[in-house]
């Protein structure tokens, strides 16, 4: 049927060609033939398609009819193109106009023959101003026509249910209208501006006809017209910077930006137009030209008494800004609370257009005008609507309780007023300020869930620490050059410490709130700034207050894995006081974490041993005890509590690091002794080799006694083995190495331990184990 329908367009076509090159007829002869021909086509396929509906045959997409009658359109358009391009036989007004008639008759007729013909008129309709042009492009006389064969589309596609149709149709009348925004069609933004309101009214109407036919209670988002209405305030939103920021062109686009604010008032499918006319407005202040952000630019706040004028295009700049952002809080929160709280998302997206849009605005005020610079008049405002938003936020709480307002309207304004808050934070702060403000203001999040279960408060505390994440990694100093050398107590305290501290409590108030994954969220947070707290500090305290400072020295190493043991040791022991997943994984990730810096730092990379490093203090107090003591004792702490109700091997790990930390430091404590500051210095000699003996013997024993004390096998465990790598040296080693005095001591200390060991096992665990 296609193909039939086809052939006859091109015989038609193929006729006039023949009868062209043969010389048969003239110009008039051969229009005047196209149009007889056009029309009979047209005619015999109403005629067969009323011959079908007489027969009540149903009627197909595709079908003779509107094959038939397809051609017939095809020849007119031909033909009227042919008058006009050909012959010169039309004007370009009267052609423009001729292939309106026909394309809008073409659609009209599409609602009884099929989609085949709608495509074939809206391929044509849109086409004609591409194929008829004059000298001078006239955006007036192009907009009216559009206009026609638009409206002709929606309400074919309203009638018929053809949504393709009228996306089809919007983008083309989009495309138009974008082709004169980028000067196309030459600088009338009066005419954009027109055609733009003219369009986003019949996408409203041909919404009206689908929301005449469903219940409010079934409402649903409009995925057609409220994506039109978009495209068509997106025409809009660009006429200000084709006007020059006009102060007439500016009012008459905030008119239509508001205006969609009223659309989504109106009807719950529109209601999306309502948040999208807001950050339309924020592109519309974002878009200001060269010639106004030069004259924005030479301002740093807002004029104040005495202060010299600002130039008129900031003065247009901030008149429109706060006309919208004021048209939109007032207006949408009325209507948020006007409306019926069903459905839900009609009220919440009215209170997101009204919470979002003045914050937009006023976020983009303070970029232009205060530069980002700290401005305490803009902060004010931001306070001024964060207190707004609350009582918003709180009324809608009160009247949800009462099923008289929907939650998405509550989570909305709960949300504003926590962005409008952390909004003025950052610009009445500097950069070390604002992050701990912003990890307060998830913590006051937290605190403000307790009372009002509003689910959205979890998001926006997640978006407060996203925040400071982001600060922390743009300059982990905090404060830049101003860090100070105090040890410990200098910004870095601050600027990680009281995040920690605030993500901790606020984890603690989302988890009374009932709201789990925030609440493990801040508790993964609040340790890991605990171990960043650490980690910024002993590298501040290794360096002298340089952290830009070169290569990692014992003291850093040994700090770093003190601070990643002992965080698995709170962690563990909260763990165990507390069930949760979070403290349970970062207690085995910070022991994991430690057990790295030890085996590849203390071990080997930062080994004074290996590397050569002087050790720095006296025999006893020296980077020896930071280096290898410390980080021993919170390896035992970690393995302490890592063993209780966690995986044996955890403990077992940790355990044997804390032995062999031990171990080091008691070896290289001797080997200081003899050597001096320098460890990889001179052999040692055989009072030196006789002492490792002694050490490792004390320290076996040492290990033994806390053992018994503490009932603790792991203890005893490592102190045998301990007390047998003395044996084996004594005995392979010493008996080869030692001569004279020194081999008989070697001999006789050991036995002497050996023996004493014995003792221990069969006069105190011996009996208790018998009488258990």
């Amino acid at each position: 049927m296609i193909v039939g329908g086809l052939a006859l367009a091109l015989g038609g076509v193929f006729l006039v060609r023949y009868s062209i090159e043969q010389g048969l007829i003239g110009p008039a002869a051969r229009v005047t033939l196209g149009a007889v021909f056009s029309l009979s086509l047209l005619t015999v396929g109403e005629r067969l398609r009323r011959g079908e509906a007489a027969r009540g045959r149903p009627r197909r997409p595709i079908d003779i009819p509107a094959i038939v009658t397809s051609a017939g359109a095809t020849g007119a358009f031909a033909t009227i193109y042919a008058a006009y391009a050909l012959y010169g036989f039309l004007a370009p007004a009267a052609a423009i106009i001729g292939l309106g008639v026909v394309a809008v008759a073409t659609l009209l007729a599409a609602a009884l023959h099929g989609p085949v013909l709608g495509a074939l008129g809206l391929i044509g309709a849109y086409a004609a101003p591409a194929l008829v042009s004059g000298d001078e492009p006239d955006a007036w006389a192009l907009f009216l026509y559009l206009l026609g064969p638009t409206a002709a589309s929606f309400a074919v596609a309203r009638l018929r249910n053809w949504p393709a149709l009228a996306l089809a149709a919007g983008a083309a009348a989009f495309f138009w209208g974008a082709l004169a925004a980028l000067g196309g069609l030459g600088d009338d933004a009066a005419a954009l501006l027109v055609y733009a309101t003219a369009l986003i009214a019949l996408a409203a109407l041909m919404h009206s006809g689908a929301r005449l036919q469903a219940p409010p209670a079934a409402a649903q988002p409009d995925w057609i017209a409220a994506p039109l209405i978009t495209l068509f305030a997106l025409l809009a939103a660009a006429a200000p910077a084709i006007d020059g920021y006009g102060t007439a062109a500016l009012l008459a686009t905030g008119a239509i930006l508001a205006a969609t604010l009223g659309l989504g008032a109106w009807a719950p499918g529109l209601a999306p137009v309502a948040v999208a006319g807001g950050l339309l407005a924020g592109l519309v202040a974002l878009s200001f030209d060269d010639a106004a952000l030069a004259a924005v630019a030479e301002a740093t706040s807002l004029p104040g008494p005495g202060e010299t004028p600002r130039p008129a295009g900031l003065g247009d700049f901030l008149a429109f800004s706060s006309m919208l952002g004021a048209i939109f809080l007032v207006a949408g929160a009325a209507a948020a609370r006007l409306r019926p709280p069903r459905p839900a998302w009609h009220t919440g997206l009215l209170a997101a257009a009204a919470a979002a849009t003045p914050l937009v605005l006023l976020a983009l005020a303070y970029w232009r005008v205060a530069e980002l610079a700290p401005d305490l008049r803009f902060a004010g405002l931001a306070v001024l609507l964060a207190a707004a938003f609350a009582g918003l936020a709180e009324d809608a709480a009160r009247r949800e309780a009462n099923d008289a307002a929907s939650p998405m309207a509550t989570a909305a304004f709960a949300t504003g007023a926590a962005t409008a808050l952390g909004l003025g934070l950052a610009m009445a702060m500097r950069e070390g300020a604002l992050t701990v403000a912003l990890s307060f203001l998830a913590m006051a999040l937290g605190l403000v869930a307790v009372r009002r279960s509003i689910r959205a408060l979890g998001w926006v505390a997640m978006a407060a620490a996203a925040l400071v994440l982001a600060r922390i990694a743009l300059d982990p100093r905090i404060v830049g050059d101003d860090l100070g050398a105090t040890p410990v107590f200098n910004a870095l305290l601050w600027g990680y410490g009281a995040p920690a501290l605030a993500f901790w409590i606020g984890a603690r108030a989302f988890d009374r709130a009932g709201q789990a994954w925030p609440a493990q969220a801040l508790e993964g947070l609040a340790l890991l700034f605990a171990l960043l707290l650490g980690f910024m500090q002993a590298r501040h305290f290794a360096h002298d207050g340089d952290l830009a400072g070169e290569g990692v020295r014992l003291l850093e190493a040994g700090l770093d894995a003190t601070v990643a043991f002992a965080l698995a040791a709170l962690a563990g022991r909260l763990g165990v006081l507390r069930s949760s997943p979070v403290l349970k994984w970062g207690s085995l990730a910070a022991g994991a974490l430690g057990l790295v810096l030890a085996l590849a730092g203390l071990l080997a990379g930062a080994n004074p041993y290996v590397t050569g490093e002087p050790v720095g203090g006296g025999a006893l107090l020296n980077t020896l005890l930071p280096g290898y003591l410390l980080p021993a004792v919170a390896a035992l702490a970690a393995a302490r509590f890592s063993g209780e109700g966690r995986l044996a091997w955890v403990a077992q790990a940790l355990g044997a690091a804390a032995l062999a930390l031990g171990f080091l430091y008691v070896t290289l404590m001797t080997r200081r002794a003899f050597a001096g500051p320098i460890l990889d210095g001179p052999d040692a000699s055989e009072a030196e080799w006789y002492a490792y003996s002694v050490v490792w013997l004390v320290f076996g024993l040492a290990l033994l006694t806390l053992g018994v004390l503490r009932r603790s096998l792991m203890l005893r465990s490592a102190s045998a083995a301990v007390i047998v790598l003395v044996a084996l040296k004594v005995f392979l080693f010493d008996l080869a190495g030692l001569g004279g005095v020194w081999r008989a001591l070697s001999f006789i200390g050991l036995g002497g331990v050996l023996v004493g060991v014995g003792l221990v096992y069969q006069r105190l665990l011996t009996p208790r184990d018998a009488a258990a």
